[in-house]
């Protein structure tokens, strides 16, 4: 089902927030709620509180239909403050969960490979509905001189090239006919054209689940574009793109009343043939597109890794990695033989995956570091600090960090927490609200590169 983003009562709350709604409003007579198919326990949870129904949002960003009758939709904002979510996406090739309902988006002068999948797929509902209404035809005028008549004779013009050359028999005349050969019709079949080349000569290797789902995706997509190519056959291919400047495809001229899902299809289409991108950060627009859905938990994790493997960190001596590797470590033959009698544990699945791991040349791991989407002001919590403690131990590491995103009124940088045994505890956090962020990038990167040379120094120090 697709809603306009003006349909719907919008509720706007926090990740991880309470959503202000009256339980009457989502709970049918049987007691059962009456949310979309796959929103709850996946976009919201619920709970009771003092015998009253709570609903709370989880990890996600953007908008999310709540119920269809009443119309109703969250705006879910990241909890912390966040000025460069589109950039964030783009540089880690991040690709939003689209929807199968539309919002608008504003569409600024730039683009990422991820963002055509979700001008791909609003341009293809938006052509179901065209589809659906019948296509856009208009009346073409074709003239022709002939004995065999139909439509309205052209009595000036058969007398000045037929009669004067006393030819009796024949006549020039002229008819309409309705065609799909229109400034429209070409636009739309253009873009269609141009998505179908990009999956079909822009597609990589199959790596791992996700890719080969998006992978599955695209062949899908390849082949409803293909069908919508088909449709518009009629349309003639315009690779000068003349049609761009029409004015029903710009938006000038209206088109006609009975077409108004063109409006939508068109303005996808251009961007598509412009090369305009997505716009996260603003609230509103004017195109509608399949409503993107961010896990910024997820996001921020990607962000922080591809930013310190790409900064002055990385280099000959230091490598930037994401940890993965079994949680025990096998005791030598040669200790063992001094134990009592005992059964070994069969290998199961337990394992070490640290987000961020350092590795020198010589395969030592002077730091790891574990990125937290969470609040902190002070010490982090006592399970986060756990889980990266036994990371530096199972790694040998003598710093273990977690990374957080900045909380509002907190300070900012590197902060140094204490000592458990002898791994210190350190602690970043980093100001997703920075309009800088190339700035806030190089500062994260110069203090742990700063942290990575005391480390060097202090064990350098040591062995001496």
């Amino acid at each position: 089902m697709q809603i306009n983003q003006q349909q719907w009562r919008i509720i706007p709350c926090k990740e991880y927030g309470t959503i202000d709604i009256d339980p009457s409003e989502i709970i049918l007579p049987n007691h059962q709620l009456k949310v979309r198919d796959n929103v709850l326990n996946q976009y919201i949870q619920a709970d009771f509180k003092d015998n009253r129904l709570r609903l709370k949002a989880k990890g996600f960003s953007g908008l999310i239909p709540l119920t269809d009758d009443p119309a109703i939709a969250l705006h879910v904002t990241p909890r912390f403050p966040l000025t460069n979510l589109t950039r964030m996406v783009s540089e880690c090739g991040y690709p939003p969960e689209a929807l199968p309902v539309f919002r608008n988006y504003q569409l600024p002068e730039f683009t990422s490979d991820w963002m055509y999948g979700t001008l791909a797929e609003g341009l293809l509902i938006a052509f179901d509905t065209i589809r659906t209404n019948g296509l856009l035809r208009v009346y073409e005028q074709h003239t022709n001189i002939s004995s065999y008549l139909h439509g309205r004779i052209d009595s000036t013009a058969t007398m000045l090239k037929l009669t004067s050359r006393r030819i009796s028999y024949k006549a020039q005349y002229s008819w309409y006919e309705r065609t799909v050969d229109n400034p429209p019709n070409r636009c739309l079949k253009a873009a269609a054209q141009n998505l179908l080349n990009r999956y079909r000569f822009g597609s990589g290797s199959v790596k791992n689940k996700k890719q080969k789902d998006r992978t599955t995706e695209n062949r899908i997509r390849i082949g409803r574009l293909g069908e919508m190519i088909r449709v518009l056959d009629e349309a003639q291919s315009d690779s000068s793109l003349r049609f761009l400047q029409d004015p029903q495809v710009r938006g000038m001229t209206p088109l006609p009343e009975s077409k108004f899902s063109y409006r939508a299809a068109l303005d996808i289409a251009v961007a598509i043939l412009t090369d305009r991108g997505i716009n996260l950060d603003a609230s509103d627009g004017t195109v509608g597109l399949p409503s993107l859905i961010i896990k910024t938990e997820d996001l921020f994790e990607s962000f922080i890794r591809i930013s310190l493997q790409r900064s002055p960190v990385t280099s000959d001596e230091i490598e930037v990695l994401k940890g993965s590797d079994a949680l025990y470590e096998a005791i030598p033959e040669k200790e063992l033989r001094t134990w009592p009698r005992h059964t070994r544990i069969p290998k199961g699945k337990s394992g070490v995956e640290p987000d961020i791991l350092f590795k020198t040349r010589d395969e030592r791991y002077p730091l790891v570091a574990d990125v937290k989407y969470t609040e902190v002001d002070g010490f982090a919590d006592r399970s986060e600090v756990e889980q990266v403690v036994l990371y530096a131990i199972r790694y040998s590491s003598p710093v273990a960090m977690t990374i957080h995103p900045l909380k509002k009124g907190a300070s900012r940088g590197l902060h140094l927490a204490g000592k458990i045994g002898n791994v210190i505890i350190a602690q970043y956090r980093f100001d997703l609200g920075n309009e800088d962020l190339d700035g806030e990038k190089l500062a994260m990167s110069t203090a742990i590169g700063d942290l990575l040379t005391s480390i060097r120094d202090s064990s350098a120090a040591v062995s001496v």
